[in-house]
């Protein structure tokens, strides 16, 4: 298992963790930072960064 390599990758990868450790932890603000993850994730993927 190798880390991402690019910044749309770390996006996803740290997407899933917040919204994977919501389901088990009362996170503060879960809402915004996964939907600012999600967010960062289509708009660099689109960029190709």
């Amino acid at each position: 298992m190798s880390l991402p390599k690019t910044i749309s990758g770390w996006c996803m990868w740290l997407y899933f963790l917040w919204v994977g450790l919501g389901a088990f932890v009362a996170l503060p603000m879960a809402g915004i930072i996964g939907g600012v993850l999600a967010l960062g994730y289509a708009i660099f993927a689109l960029l190709g960064k």
